[in-house]
């Protein structure tokens, strides 16, 4: 009976129960959707502040500018790599499988007006338009704007004023890692209504759309999953042979956290917990609170894989033949793109539109025919991007100086913030 207490148990539970649910009833299914996405947006609503808490520690603990300044450059270094990983193993898997040849594309209809109405409003402006959503139009905007960039912007700020003034910053200082132990404790209560939540995301999927995208979509869920899995396995690779953590110990440690990410197809809600688990594994808090949330803006490596494979997969349905030239310039595009979504569910079909609005070659209205299927994708881009933020922590770390842990409790870390 004890086993029914873990976490990563009870998500395996409400995942396998939401799957037969939505299978057996699809109309009870459906009306279970409200569950995952009360979940959902119950852990996303405390992700600003831990991001703008996390943030301004970090800077605060380095004590300097230029120590920030350099895990701030090495961390984008390290994100740099693995998104040029990421797009080149898409790629490739893409190039082996192509899974549009012999496709046709249906009739858009409702599928395309969604798109449409997402694409409504949005004018690209490339470097411009990033640069713009990074600063809020105020100073409490940031939070309450659903977006990582301007909670980055405004935390690096306030960091950098605290290190300024020195001493007279001291009770804000501690006020923030008040705050910071407080939205610890606030997680530790949601998380536990993540099998309700998973079961819940499960059931609505399922009902709504049912088993059969395996047949007609299946080899680009394939292909991406093809794409992620060996960069999962080159990213894991590399950490062990870099600080000496293998697969199964990371495995472990993370076991939680793999299941809440496929359950809720997002990993901002997995954010605090990454956190507390890569400090347990000797990652210096000062480095981790950088590192972390700049990753769930500009380390999205699961997204830069389903962008080049859905990319070339609407080119194959559609007859579409693109040079190598050609593809080079996606890969640049997308290299900018691939920064464009947020670790939220369905962001990255939100950058997909936003790379085809940039590209000529492949009308937009195409992606529609993703949408169905855009939640299992979502499940295996979510995994991707989560692994990869943990990667980087690690190397950064490591890259530092930092000695790591070779094993670690797995609810070691939790127990070091609810004390």
């Amino acid at each position: 009976m004890r086993a029914f207490r873990r976490l990563y148990v009870q998500m395996l539970l409400g995942i396998l129960a939401g799957t037969a649910i939505g299978y057996a009833a699809p109309a009870f299914g459906r009306d279970l959707g409200p569950l995952g996405i009360a979940f959902v947006k119950a852990m996303r609503m405390m992700v600003p502040p831990v991001l703008f808490c996390t943030i301004v520690e970090g800077i605060v603990r380095h004590g300097a500018a230029r120590d920030t300044g350099t895990t701030v450059v090495r961390s984008l270094v390290v994100f740099l790599l693995i998104t040029v990983a990421a797009l080149a193993i898409g790629l490739t898997a893409a190039l082996l499988l192509r899974p549009g040849d012999g496709l046709p594309l249906p009739a858009f209809g409702a599928a395309a007006a969604e798109v449409e109405r997402q694409l409504a409003g949005r004018h690209v402006t490339g470097a411009g338009d990033f640069l713009i959503r990074m600063v809020p139009e105020t100073l409490f905007s940031a939070f309450t704007a659903g977006d990582v960039l301007p909670v980055l912007f405004v935390a690096g700020l306030v960091g950098f004023g605290l290190i300024r003034i020195g001493e007279a910053g001291a009770p804000i200082v501690r006020a923030i890692e008040a705050l910071t132990r407080l939205q610890f404790a606030i997680f530790g209560f949601l998380i536990r209504a993540a099998p309700v939540g998973a079961f819940g995301a499960i059931a609505y999927t399922i009902g709504t759309y049912g088993l059969a995208f395996i047949g007609s979509l299946g080899l680009l869920a394939a292909t991406l999953a093809l794409g992620c899995g060996i960069l999962i396995g080159a990213l894991v690779t590399t950490v062990w042979l870099t600080t000496g953590l293998g697969a199964g110990r990371m495995l472990r440690v993370f076991r939680d956290e793999i299941l809440i990410v496929l359950g809720t197809a997002s990993t901002e809600v997995v954010l605090p917990r990454l956190i507390v688990k890569l400090e347990a594994l000797g990652c210096p808090r000062s480095i981790v609170g950088l590192t972390v949330p700049l990753g769930y803006s500009l380390n999205l490596a699961g997204t830069a894989v389903y962008l080049i494979v859905a990319t070339m997969f609407l080119a194959e349905a559609l007859g579409i033949a693109l040079p190598p030239a050609r593809i080079g310039v996606f890969l640049l595009v997308m290299l900018v793109t691939s920064k464009a979504a947020a670790g939220v569910t369905g962001s990255g079909f939100s950058a997909l539109l936003l790379t085809l609005s940039l590209l000529p070659d492949i009308p937009v209205g195409a992606a529609a025919m993703l949408i169905a299927i855009d939640r299992f994708l979502s499940e295996i881009r979510a995994l991707t991007s989560a692994t990869a933020n943990v990667t980087a922590s690690l190397l950064v770390s490591r890259w530092s100086g930092a000695t790591l842990a070779s094993a670690v409790d797995p609810g070691r870390g939790e127990q070091r913030h609810q004390a």
